[in-house]
């Protein structure tokens, strides 16, 4: 409500009013509904109680003997058939505790009705009975049933009492949109009164709310925020008027602003210039914060790098770490290898001396032979001469076996010198296979030797690209140091400038005054001249 208007809160007034009449009719025509209910309810008992005064009189005659039980039931039947009320609509039913029917308008007499459903599938007079013996004998029991006047299905009530001489059920209803109908009747004539008081109520209300918004030109709460824009220096404000309106509030409003927006016209130029050199100075503030910006981060990504400088450092020291232990390991490797070879040339000056031995007593065994050629020839001549008496033949004979014997001696020998060089060779083989595989792990070494020597290079790059870029963000942040620099000055400058544009302003303010106050005394404004910007 309190952003709504007084026009609007007057409306809505009315509107509560309206909505309060309404709901008082309805509750009235719903109370009255329930009255009229109670009521119908009532004459049900109340019919029922007459039927049940008649079944008795008639059971009295029966026991006096003035007619037999069968006779008296029979004349029962035939005065339930012929009763009414409530203009013809109301009828009465009755059956018997073995459930079958006595007397109905549409229902055959001795007809079943113990498995009798209602239109919802409901066994109605088991119900009935249910309800009644619960209830002491009577009681009320809703169902739905065809209306006897549109013979469409309608929520019924029906009263069944039981008269206990005879075990019969005697019930009448109440069809609910009967009392539905009695209410809306009287629903109607409700509204009728009400539309009455109520329109005279918003005629009434609609007199006052006109002539206070001509009094007042429009809504005081619209007025009121009018004045508080102009207390609040918006000059510019005009309210909104009728057509001809000049001399209610809100013109009298619209005047007063006109007068001050005139007056304070000329204070609104200088504030305008105050406020253009005010945003100077905040574009040069922020600018300069976000360079200063800039410059953090110039500083962050060069802190960074030069942590990766850092690890690079400590990565190539590692290297060069294992770089001096591999080639401690060559070096060891290159001295097992010479030891190698010194003991392979040992065993050839060995293998070299067995074969000049072995060259000399081959010469030995030639001489020999050739010796033993020249002893068998002798012989072979001597034996020619001598014919069977060959004595030099034996002497020839055994000079060729002492020749022989010697051969074998030499023989002997040479044998034994070729298997031991035969062993010297072998241990020679083995001495260069080991060699060969010290050389194998000197290449191996050498290897990654070369691929730490490569990494180091590669590491060296990137320290010196590292390098490159801290070079390129201090010459970043000079850059931008200078920048600040001149932004400095142009923020000195403009301070210059707002003190001018205060100056006038200040001027301008001394036409305006408060009853009972002095004007202010005036002060000489600092000039651009008198402050020099600081140099950097």
């Amino acid at each position: 409500m309190g952003t709504l208007t007084i026009k609007q809160k007057l409306w809505s007034i009315l509107a509560a009013a309206w909505i309060a009449m309404l709901v008082i009719a309805a509750w009235g025509a719903w109370t009255t509904r329930s009255v009229i209910m109670s009521e119908r309810e009532s004459k049900a008992q109340e019919q029922t109680a007459i039927v049940l005064s008649l079944l008795s009189d008639v059971a009295a005659q029966v026991e006096r003997g003035g007619m037999d039980l069968q006779a008296g039931q029979v004349y029962a039947r035939e005065l339930l058939k012929s009763m009414r009320y409530d203009q013809g609509r109301g009828y009465f039913f009755v059956f018997d505790r073995e459930y079958y029917n006595v007397s109905h308008p549409t229902i055959p007499v001795d007809t079943p009705l113990e498995e009798f459903r209602d239109v919802d599938g409901q066994l109605l007079f088991q119900a009935f009975v249910k309800a009644a013996d619960a209830a002491g004998g009577s009681a009320f029991t809703d169902y739905r049933w065809a209306h006897a006047g549109t013979g469409e299905p309608e929520n019924k009530r029906s009263y069944v009492a039981l008269f206990e001489p005879w075990g019969w059920y005697v019930g009448t209803g109440v069809y609910v949109s009967d009392v539905n109908a009695a209410f809306f009747n009287k629903l109607l004539g409700v509204i009728i009164e009400l539309l009455v008081v109520g329109g005279l109520l918003s005629v009434l209300m609609t007199w006052v709310i006109r002539k206070l918004d001509q009094s007042l030109g429009g809504d005081p709460l619209y007025a009121a925020d009018v004045v508080r824009q102009i207390a609040a220096g918006d000059l510019g404000v005009r309210p909104r008027l009728a057509a001809g309106d000049d001399s209610s509030l809100l013109a009298a409003i619209s005047r007063m602003a006109a007068q001050l927006s005139g007056i304070v016209g000329e204070i609104q130029h200088s504030a305008q210039a105050v406020n253009e050199a005010a945003l100077s100075i905040n574009d040069g503030n922020a600018e300069l914060s976000s360079r200063t910006d800039q410059q953090a981060a110039a500083l962050a990504e060069t802190a960074s790098t030069m942590e990766q400088l850092t690890s690079t450092v400590k990565q190539n020291a590692e290297n060069a770490a294992q770089a001096r232990n591999l080639a401690s390991n060559c070096a060891a490797s290159a001295r097992q290898g010479g030891q190698s070879m010194e003991q392979v040339v040992s065993s050839m000056q060995a293998i070299q001396s067995s074969a000049s031995q072995m060259a000399s007593i081959v010469e030995t065994i030639d001489s020999i032979a050739f010796q033993t050629n020249i002893l068998a020839l002798n012989a072979s001549v001597e034996a020619a001469r001598a014919g069977e008496q060959g004595r030099g033949f034996a002497v020839v004979a055994g000079e060729v076996r002492r020749l022989a014997s010697r051969s074998a001696e030499a023989a002997q020998e040479i044998k034994a010198l070729i298997n031991g060089a035969g062993d010297q060779v072998q241990a020679g083989n083995l001495r260069v296979q080991e060699t060969g595989k010290v050389i194998q792990g000197v290449v191996a070494d050498m290897a990654r030797l070369n691929t730490l020597i490569s990494e180091i290079s590669s590491a060296s790059s990137e320290q010196s690209s590292g390098i490159e870029q801290i070079n390129i963000a201090v010459a970043e942040m000079d850059q931008m140091t200078q920048r600040n620099a001149g932004l400095v000055q142009e923020s000195a400058l403009a301070s210059a400038r707002l003190g001018e544009q205060s100056e006038r302003l200040r001027e301008h303010m001394e036409h305006f005054r408060t009853d009972g106050v002095a004007r202010a005394p005036r002060r000489e404004s600092p000039r651009a001249a008198d402050h020099e910007a600081p140099v950097f």
